[in-house]
């Protein structure tokens, strides 16, 4: 059985970071791989990891899609399944935590946990076995099988600074066929809704790094995704390659077979 990947999305908020990792040690009890990735903070976050004997992905800023593909990436490379990524304003607060999240990948393939979503909930109890089912998307917590990940792919790296990305993915997963119910609202719409967990976590209160500009271009640019293929590489040239494997391998992931795989996947597609 592959091991649990939990990783932790990260930006100047290194004491939530410090608080978040001593949480993660104290209340997992599964055997599991964690990965910090840090976007270019410059308050010392991933110096500070690399002292702690942490595993840091990091880079420039880049912004919250690219931050999370250094995650998603590294926790494949080192063959986790489920992937768990945590905003640095998460924080689990019950022993075990992990295995309700553990299970419900196994069952749904993708879910989430947002305390402010789940007033939009339609229904469930936040369970494994009858998740929460929502309109809403958040990227608070979400959690992937590796088969997901492999279908599917990465967030899309057009997305820059922060805002939108998590829901452009979500629903490229639900197009692909997992976790979603299918529900009615009272305009007649019948929508793919995502699924939560009560998922043992908190949210501690935080500055957001949103800036209103970057969200409304990043929105712009998830109207112009629409209707692509959903499979997506977590770089989109060259460089954007060259500059991603880089980062991986300065933090002791080595890549090179797991780039070539999703190479040869986007290959496969566009000859199909």
């Amino acid at each position: 059985m592959a091991t649990l990947g939990i990783a932790i999305i990260t930006y100047e908020r290194r004491s939530l970071l410090e608080q978040l990792v001593s949480s993660v040690a104290a209340l997992t009890g599964s055997d599991h791989e964690l990965v910090v990735a840090d976007d270019g903070s410059r308050d010392g976050s991933a110096e500070w990891c690399r002292a702690e004997g942490l595993r840091v992905v990091s880079g420039v800023r880049r912004g919250v899609a690219w931050n999370k593909n250094r995650a998603l990436f590294a926790l494949a490379d080192l063959g986790c399944d489920p992937l768990v990524l945590l905003e640095d304003d998460a924080l689990p607060v019950v022993r075990g935590w992990e295995r309700d999240w553990v299970e419900a990948t196994r069952a749904w393939h993708h879910v989430a946990c947002d305390p402010k979503v789940l007033r939009h909930a339609v229904s469930g109890t936040g369970t494994p076995a009858d998740p929460y089912v929502s309109p809403a998307a958040t990227g608070f917590c979400m959690a992937v099988s590796a088969e997901v990940l492999e279908l599917v792919g990465y967030l899309d790296s057009r997305f820059r600074g922060y805002g939108h990305e998590h829901a452009e993915w979500t629903t490229r997963i639900k197009r692909a066929g997992y976790g979603f119910r299918v529900i009615t609202l009272p305009d007649g719409r019948r929508p793919k809704a995502q699924l939560f967990l009560s998922g043992g976590l908190t949210m501690v209160k935080a500055k957001s790094s949103c800036v209103e500009a970057e969200a409304q271009a990043n929105l712009e640019v998830g109207e112009q995704l629409t209707g692509e293929p959903v499979f997506r590489r977590p770089w989109r040239t060259p460089e954007e390659r060259e500059s991603f494997l880089a980062e991986q391998v300065e933090a002791g992931i080595d890549g090179g077979s797991l780039a070539a795989q999703i190479d040869a996947r986007l290959l496969a597609d566009t000859a199909a």
